[in-house]
Protein backbone atom coordinates (compact mmCIF):
# COMPACT_ATOMS: atom_id res chain seq x y z
CA UNK A 1 0.00 0.00 0.00
CA UNK A 2 1.33 3.69 -1.21
CA UNK A 3 0.84 6.06 1.24
CA UNK A 4 -0.08 9.60 -0.04
CA UNK A 5 0.72 13.13 1.68
CA UNK A 6 -2.39 14.56 1.63
CA UNK A 7 -1.47 17.62 4.19
CA UNK A 8 1.47 18.39 6.44
CA UNK A 9 0.90 20.25 9.55
CA UNK A 10 3.22 20.70 12.68
CA UNK A 11 1.46 18.96 15.84
CA UNK A 12 2.39 19.31 19.22
CA UNK A 13 3.35 15.67 20.88
CA UNK A 14 -0.08 15.36 22.88
CA UNK A 15 -2.05 15.76 19.74
CA UNK A 16 0.18 13.57 17.96
CA UNK A 17 -0.59 10.43 20.10
CA UNK A 18 -4.13 11.41 20.06
CA UNK A 19 -4.09 10.74 16.50
CA UNK A 20 -2.17 7.96 16.69
CA UNK A 21 -4.22 6.54 18.89
CA UNK A 22 -6.95 6.95 17.19
CA UNK A 23 -5.60 4.74 14.58
CA UNK A 24 -7.14 1.85 16.28
CA UNK A 25 -5.62 -0.57 19.15
CA UNK A 26 -2.06 -1.49 19.31
CA UNK A 27 -2.46 -5.15 17.36
CA UNK A 28 -4.16 -3.04 14.19
CA UNK A 29 -1.26 -0.16 13.89
CA UNK A 30 2.41 -0.73 12.64
CA UNK A 31 5.28 -1.01 14.86
CA UNK A 32 6.55 2.63 13.51
CA UNK A 33 3.08 4.30 14.49
CA UNK A 34 3.37 2.39 17.88
CA UNK A 35 6.50 3.58 18.36
CA UNK A 36 6.16 6.95 17.43
CA UNK A 37 3.19 7.02 20.48
CA UNK A 38 5.53 5.68 22.92
CA UNK A 39 7.95 8.44 21.68
CA UNK A 40 5.27 11.19 21.57
CA UNK A 41 3.84 10.03 25.10
CA UNK A 42 7.10 9.81 26.83
CA UNK A 43 8.30 13.10 25.58
CA UNK A 44 4.43 15.18 26.11
CA UNK A 45 5.08 17.58 28.91
CA UNK A 46 1.74 19.53 28.86
CA UNK A 47 -2.03 18.50 28.11
CA UNK A 48 -3.10 18.77 24.27
CA UNK A 49 -5.16 21.44 25.11
CA UNK A 50 -2.54 23.58 26.92
CA UNK A 51 -0.08 22.65 24.02
CA UNK A 52 -2.49 24.30 21.14
CA UNK A 53 -3.66 27.24 23.90
CA UNK A 54 0.74 27.75 23.88
CA UNK A 55 0.88 27.15 20.56
CA UNK A 56 -2.36 29.76 19.50
CA UNK A 57 -0.92 32.56 21.64
CA UNK A 58 2.68 32.26 20.35
CA UNK A 59 1.29 32.59 16.89
CA UNK A 60 -0.05 35.97 17.88
CA UNK A 61 3.07 37.31 18.51
CA UNK A 62 3.52 37.19 14.54
CA UNK A 63 7.34 37.51 14.84
CA UNK A 64 8.91 37.85 11.83
CA UNK A 65 10.63 34.47 10.18
CA UNK A 66 8.92 32.58 13.30
CA UNK A 67 7.62 29.86 11.67
CA UNK A 68 4.57 27.26 12.61
CA UNK A 69 7.28 24.52 12.64
CA UNK A 70 9.02 26.52 14.96
CA UNK A 71 6.27 27.55 17.72
CA UNK A 72 5.44 23.84 17.37
CA UNK A 73 8.92 22.82 18.83
CA UNK A 74 8.45 25.53 21.34
CA UNK A 75 5.48 23.83 22.57
CA UNK A 76 7.18 20.34 22.50
CA UNK A 77 10.40 21.58 24.36
CA UNK A 78 8.88 23.69 26.18
CA UNK A 79 12.33 25.64 27.30
CA UNK A 80 12.74 26.53 30.85
CA UNK A 81 15.10 29.47 31.04
CA UNK A 82 15.88 32.25 27.79
CA UNK A 83 19.27 30.16 27.19
CA UNK A 84 17.34 26.90 25.71
CA UNK A 85 14.85 29.05 24.42
CA UNK A 86 17.36 30.71 22.27
CA UNK A 87 19.22 27.09 21.32
CA UNK A 88 15.88 25.86 20.08
CA UNK A 89 15.30 28.75 18.10
CA UNK A 90 18.96 28.98 16.87
CA UNK A 91 18.85 27.10 13.54
CA UNK A 92 15.47 29.45 12.59
CA UNK A 93 15.46 32.49 10.29
CA UNK A 94 13.36 34.11 12.67
CA UNK A 95 14.96 37.86 13.93
CA UNK A 96 14.03 37.78 17.72
CA UNK A 97 14.37 40.57 19.51
CA UNK A 98 15.27 40.32 23.12
CA UNK A 99 11.68 42.17 24.16
CA UNK A 100 10.30 39.26 21.94
CA UNK A 101 12.48 36.24 23.59
CA UNK A 102 11.44 37.54 26.98
CA UNK A 103 7.50 37.75 25.34
CA UNK A 104 8.03 34.44 23.96
CA UNK A 105 9.72 32.79 27.57
CA UNK A 106 7.16 34.46 29.73
CA UNK A 107 4.30 32.81 27.41
CA UNK A 108 5.77 29.37 27.52
CA UNK A 109 6.83 29.58 31.29
CA UNK A 110 2.61 30.61 31.54
CA UNK A 111 1.18 27.77 29.92
CA UNK A 112 3.97 25.27 31.23
CA UNK A 113 2.42 25.86 34.89
CA UNK A 114 -1.07 25.60 33.67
Amino acid sequence: MDAKIINKEPVTFPKLAKIIQGMGKKEERSEVQNKILDTAKKNTKIKEDAAEALVAELKTLEIPGMSDDSIVQLANVLPGDLSELKAVLAGTKATISPENFQKIHDIIQKHNKA
